[in-house]
């Protein structure tokens, strides 16, 4: 069993019914997807952005997890990141970054909008404490305390701790044979928002899949245009 979290908010209902299928359509293996939203008081960047150090705690302490940001899509066998992670390490990311976030290269850090983890060695990942100290990136730091960008780029982790995953884990904005996984992580150019992203037609070439495949119901995307979640441009395909 694939054990997956998913970190989402209404606004991405049809990206994160996207994601699932794309996860479903490459793999034969078992999946557990649970989609999982932010109850902790927003800090910064996305409302789940804390959805992700919730994922051992989901989980009980126990085995492997991954966790996905909703605003991805899967182009290959999600089994092959759920055995990556190597028995000397806590968790794998990515943090040689490759693609574009708006219309500038990523930033380089520990991106943790996909992780694997075991999540035995994140028992200190208290949902009732770990945010405890997480103050805006614009906030005065008092004596242990931690900007929300650090915290969630992991500074306060040991590096020893992190296994490095290839690039093409998190793709940002681009496209390329050798993609895992595609991340439309700028939230105000997100092709369901702009139909003018360059990827605009692929990522409606998979919400045409989703919706034949049973995954997402064509009201459910009529409800999520009427509620300016997705552009009116997809309203193209409400028809087959």
């Amino acid at each position: 069993m694939i054990r997956i979290v998913i970190g989402t908010e209404k606004n991405q209902y049809v990206a994160q019914k996207v994601l699932e299928y794309s996860i479903r359509s490459h793999t034969s293996a078992e999946v557990d997807i649970r989609f999982v939203t932010q109850t902790q008081k927003r800090v910064g960047g996305t409302r789940f952005g804390f959805v992700r150090f919730l994922v051992p705690s989901i989980f009980n302490y126990e085995g492997t997890a991954i966790y996905l940001d909703a605003d991805q899509i899967v182009l290959t066998d999600i089994q092959e990141l759920a055995n990556s992670l190597k028995p000397e390490y806590t968790l794998a990311l990515v943090s040689n970054l490759e693609g574009y976030f708006g219309d500038k290269p990523v930033p380089q850090r520990k991106e943790t909008s996909v992780m694997v983890m075991n999540c035995a060695k994140l028992k200190h990942w208290n949902p009732e404490t770990i945010f405890n100290n997480v103050v805006p990136n614009d906030s005065p730091l008092e004596p242990g305390q931690i900007h929300y960008r650090d915290f969630m780029w992991l500074k306060w982790m040991d590096d020893r701790e992190i296994q490095q995953l290839e690039p093409t884990w998190n793709h940002f904005n681009i496209l390329r044979e050798d993609t895992k996984l595609l991340h439309f992580s700028h939230v105000a150019s997100q092709p369901w928002k702009k139909p003018d992203h360059p990827l605009s037609k692929f990522w409606g070439q998979w919400l045409r899949k989703t919706i034949r495949a049973g995954y997402l119901k064509r009201r459910e995307l009529w409800q999520a245009i009427a509620e300016k979640d997705i552009n009116r441009y997809y309203l193209r395909y409400l028809i087959w």
